[in-house]
C-alpha cells in the first residue's frame, strides 16, 4: 500500500527532524527564515508572542529556540524571558537570540541561564545566513553531558566536611569526567542569594544525578526528591546498605569505600557500569515518582 508506505515514511523523517521555535512579532521574518528552516528540513514551530512560545515550549519538543530578543512592546527584553523558559523546561535545547542591539551587560543580566549564540540582524553578515551558520556549529558540537552530585557538605557521622570535599574531587568527579561517556561533572557551591533555586536548576538541567545518602542527609534527600519529581536517571551511592531506604534499593545504587585502592576499583568500575547502562536504556533509570504517573 504506497499510500500508507509514504505516510509513514513522512512521519518517520518528521520525528527524526530538528524541531526549532522561531519567535519573533515580525512576520516577514517568521515567513523568511521559518520558510528557509523548512526547505532545510528543519520542523518549525513559530510564535509571535511571548504566550504563543511558552504554549509551544510546554506543548512540543525544541531541539533549538531562535529567539528575538525584544519581542513586545510591554519589556525591552522579552525575548529572555523566553529563552529562560525553553532552558528550563527543556534543558537540552540550544538558544540562539536575535537582536538589532549589541551584546552587552545589560543585556546580559535579562538571562538567567546560557544562551549558545547571540546574532545581531544589523550585522555585516545577513542574518539568515548568520543563523544557518550558527545552527551547523551547534549540531556539529559534540554534546558535552551534565552529571550533578548531592552530597553533604559539612561534617556528618561517616564524614567531616573536608572529607567530603575529597569524596567528591579525588573519586566521583573523575571517576563520571574519564568514564568516556562526553560527562561533566559538578556539585552544588556554597554561594549567596537563592540558593534553592540554583539548585533545583541543576537538578533540573543534568543528564544523570548521583546522589550519596549516606547517613541519610536530610539535603540530600530533599534534592533527591525534586529529582525524582521532575527527571530521570538518578543513581543512588553509600558508604553503608543501611543508609538507602528499603524502597530506593530498586533503583540503581552502590555500595562503596572510598579508602581502599579496592574499594576505589570497584566504585570506578560500577558507576561506568550504570552511565553506560543510562545511556543506552533511558527506561532502566526511571524515576519511581515519573513511572507512577507515566510520564
Amino acid at each position: 500500500m504506497p499510500g500508507l508506505r509514504w505516510l509513514f515514511q513522512c512521519d518517520r523523517r518528521t520525528r527524526l527532524a530538528p524541531s526549532v521555535l522561531l519567535l519573533d512579532d515580525e512576520e516577514n521574518i517568521r515567513r523568511d527564515l521559518g520558510g528557509r528552516l523548512m526547505d532545510r528540513n528543519y520542523l518549525v514551530h513559530t510564535a509571535a508572542s511571548i504566550d504563543e512560545a511558552k504554549k509551544i515550549i510546554l506543548s512540543e519538543h525544541i531541539d533549538f529556540a531562535i529567539v528575538d530578543l525584544k519581542i513586545d512592546t510591554d519589556s525591552d527584553f522579552g525575548g529572555a524571558i523566553v529563552v529562560n523558559a525553553v532552558k528550563r523546561t527543556q534543558p537540552r535545547a540550544k538558544a540562539i537570540v536575535l537582536s538589532a542591539w549589541p551584546l552587552d551587560a545589560e543585556i546580559k543580566a535579562r538571562f538567567q541561564v546560557d544562551i549558545d549564540a547571540y546574532i545581531e540582524k544589523g550585522g555585516r553578515e545577513n542574518y539568515i545566513a548568520a543563523v544557518f551558520g550558527k545552527l551547523e556549529q551547534l549540531r556539529k558540537r559534540a554534546p558535552s553531558k551534565q552529571c550533578f552530585v548531592i552530597m553533604p557538605f559539612s561534617a556528618t557521622e561517616s564524614c567531616s566536611a573536608r572529607e567530603w570535599t575529597e569524596v567528591f574531587r579525588e573519586l566521583v568527579k573523575p571517576t563520571v569526567e574519564r568514564a568516556g561517556l562526553s560527562y561533566a561533572c559538578e556539585r552544588s557551591k556554597p554561594r549567596l542569594g537563592n540558593i534553592i533555586e540554583d539548585i533545583l536548576d541543576a537538578l533540573n538541567r543534568a543528564d544523570v544525578v548521583i546522589a550519596d545518602v549516606t547517613d541519610r542527609n536530610p539535603n540530600v534527600f530533599y534534592e533527591l526528591g525534586v529529582r525524582h519529581a521532575i527527571r530521570d536517571a538518578t543513581i543512588l551511592i553509600a558508604q553503608r546498605l543501611e543508609d538507602v531506604p528499603f524502597d530506593l534499593q530498586q533503583l540503581p545504587v552502590h555500595v562503596y569505600d572510598w579508602k581502599t585502592r579496592e574499594g576505589k576499583r570497584a566504585f570506578r568500575s560500577r558507576i561506568r557500569e550504570l552511565l553506560i547502562l543510562i545511556d543506552n536504556e533511558r527506561g532502566s533509570a526511571m524515576s519511581p515518582v515519573r513511572k507512577y504517573l507515566k510520564l
